[in-house]
């Protein structure tokens, strides 16, 4: 696989992850989906995919113990970078933090 195959993948992986993101927007809001089923499904496939070759990554570094043990609680970098992205702000359609509408706003028409 090329760099230029990787960079493809890693690309369709991140729509499909923020469409899915804006999918759960839509049930939590309007309490269903704004999209076709199979449109949905297609993305949830892809990211499925993905999260099983990171969980058998995982599975396997974790049983080799080539890792030192945690001093921090496992979450805390995931909250920093939570709380780093929940302050950004730019004009990218891609974002969940720009695009059309407000920028507070998870429902986007």
């Amino acid at each position: 696989m090329t760099s230029t195959d990787i960079n493809a993948r890693l690309d369709s992986l991140q729509v499909a992850a923020t469409g899915l993101i804006t999918d759960y927007s839509d049930l939590a809001t309007r309490g269903r989906l704004a999209e076709h089923p199979d449109t949905v499904d297609h993305r949830l496939g892809l990211v499925v995919e993905m999260l099983a070759a990171v969980q058998a990554a995982v599975d396997t570094e974790r049983a080799g113990g080539q890792w030192p043990v945690l001093r921090a609680h496992p979450g805390a970098e995931h909250d920093q970078r939570t709380a780093d992205y929940t302050h950004h702000r730019c004009d990218c359609r891609h974002c969940l933090h720009g695009g059309p509408g407000d920028s507070d706003d998870p429902i986007w028409t």
